[in-house]
């Protein structure tokens, strides 16, 4: 139950990351290294569609935190959370996730969101 696979999509300062599959700490800290090499970097916003997730563990809540928080503290950006089931709504509420990214039912609205905080 460890496969995952996850698709980045590039936007002047913003990135979408598509994952899909089971969402544990090795999944995260891929994802994260992959997002801070290079010229990946230098990009400030986040949206991270989750829709395809079948499981998130505990430790892929930390690194999901631990992404956030990057962006948001390091990078100064934001960040968008797509398509998160009702039961991780409440897991990233507990851990105050939603305190520090939006929550949005689909990628559409969760860029309207990031260029509207971007005025």
């Amino acid at each position: 139950m460890s496969e995952y696979s996850f698709a980045t999509q590039f936007s002047g300062d913003l990135v979408i990351l598509r994952f899909e599959g089971y969402f544990n700490e090795q999944a995260g800290r891929t994802i994260r290294q992959s997002l801070c090499e290079g010229p990946v970097h230098e990009v400030c916003n986040l949206v991270l569609n989750l829709e395809k997730t079948s499981v998130i563990n505990s430790p892929g809540i930390t690194q999901i935190l631990e992404l956030v928080e990057d962006f948001i503290c390091e990078r100064k950006g934001q960040v968008a959370l797509v398509g998160v089931s009702q039961l991780y709504q409440e897991v990233f509420q507990v851990v105050g996730l939603t305190g520090m990214a939006t929550m949005c039912a689909d990628e559409k609205s969760a860029l309207e969101s990031i260029a509207i905080s971007d005025r």
